[in-house]
């Protein structure tokens, strides 16, 4: 594979050729919004259809192989099987449904198998200057940052929200690990890649492919590392980190998976508990999580948020993020977008919009301090000495009520 890029001031020109095919793409500036046009030429059936924009519209044309060419590049990690033994332990802890999973190597972090297939599309998912990342670990207010996020970018458009649900108005690329999409026609996603990318694969990731296909700004989210992306990611567009202290954060997780109704976690809080400490859950390690964001902290295009200062202080808060974000706003547009943001308000949204209820009660409090409501005194000194011990390097006065 011989790839070759141009930069100028408004247009980027790359092509990149294999024995059976050469694709130019244009990436060209105008109002502040990047246009993209796409030519291939190719001498093999065996290529796949392209999905290209070209003004401002999308279109099927000849070939584009993206995460074809993304899987023959190298990653800087390690993906494998998590042995037997260890699935074995996390059964006995409660999970009993979809153990087919893989882990990263040398930092590890777990994820369901589908993972395996799309790891090199997720390193070297294209991101663009005009895009901001949402980033966080699960359930440390990752909804409710892009939220505000969107609203911030859009004052005047939040009554599309009313009629619009979040997962068409941000792009979750994560779906395409925690459920692959499928080729059903009653699935208004499926119908919404099918019509935007009409020469895509299904297999090669719905979310990671509606995301290319889109033109303009978009808000992404995602619950990846930093190290699981290619390391330009802050030099080429603006990250949101929203960190929350550990203990809600575990609670969080804990009823999350328990009202999975796929895929169930039938333990309790302890058993929940003991594998959120050593890392044998989704997306792996709280603390490198955190530390990976806390080491970038001082770049210009990373903004680290705290869950329990939202929360004590949201209009504070979003004049901050809205400077970080280059974004002009008066005092009255951020109480509607404060307003819009409210729990209440996204959750009554989320249960009248969203088709998939999956996750019973997903918008389940939204407190800080919830976790003395739920563990006995012997788990609060387990989690205060895990802390003890994993904080240090993380200069974090973590706030729990």
């Amino acid at each position: 594979m011989n790839t070759h890029l141009e930069k100028h001031s408004h247009m980027m020109v790359s092509w990149r050729g294999t024995r059976d095919t050469l694709c130019l793409v244009v990436r060209e500036k105008r109002d502040d919004a990047y246009k993209t046009k796409s030519f291939t030429a190719q001498g093999h059936e065996g290529i796949r259809p392209q999905v290209v924009r070209q003004q401002g519209r999308t279109e099927a044309t000849m070939a584009s192989s993206s995460e074809r060419e993304a899987a023959e590049r190298p990653l800087p990690f390690q993906v494998e099987e998590v042995p037997e033994d260890e699935i074995k332990r996390l059964q006995e802890l409660g999970f009993e449904s979809n153990l087919h999973l893989v882990r990263t190597k040398p930092n590890l972090a777990y994820f369901r198998s589908s993972y395996a297939r799309l790891a090199s599309a997720f390193y070297h998912f294209e991101f663009r200057p005009d895009d901001v990342v949402v980033l966080t670990y699960p359930k440390s207010g990752t909804n409710w940052t892009s939220e505000l996020v969107w609203a911030l970018r859009n004052p005047d458009a939040l009554h599309r929200a009313e009629d619009v649900a979040s997962s068409e108005r941000f792009f979750f690329l994560d779906m395409d690990i925690l459920r692959p999409g499928r080729a059903d026609e009653d699935d208004p996603t499926y119908r919404r890649f099918v019509a935007a990318c009409p020469g895509g694969r299904v297999e090669d990731g719905v979310q990671l492919q509606l995301a290319s296909a889109h033109e303009g700004p978009r808000v992404i989210k995602t619950h990846l590392r930093f190290d699981l992306f290619r390391q330009d990611l802050l030099d080429t567009c603006k990250v949101v980190y929203t960190v929350r202290n550990p203990k809600d954060t575990c609670v969080s997780y804990f009823h999350h998976c328990s009202n999975n109704k796929r895929n169930t976690f039938k333990g309790d809080l302890p058993n929940f508990a003991a594998a959120f400490m050593t890392n044998g859950i989704n997306y792996g390690s709280y603390w490198d999580h955190i530390r990976q964001a806390w080491q970038r902290k001082g770049h210009r295009n990373l903004h680290i948020m705290f869950y329990e200062d939202l929360k004590a202080d949201i209009h504070g808060e979003l004049r901050k993020l809205a400077n970080f974000l280059q974004l002009d706003r008066d005092d009255d547009q951020l109480k509607r977008v404060a307003e819009h943001a409210r729990f209440d308000q996204m959750k009554s949204r989320h249960e009248r919009l969203n088709v998939n209820h999956i996750i019973g009660n997903f918008f389940r409090k939204g407190q800080v301090g919830d976790w003395k409501n739920a563990a006995s005194e012997g788990l609060n000194n387990k989690m205060d000495e895990w802390i003890q011990e994993n904080c240090r390097g993380i200069d974090i006065s973590y706030k729990y009520e």
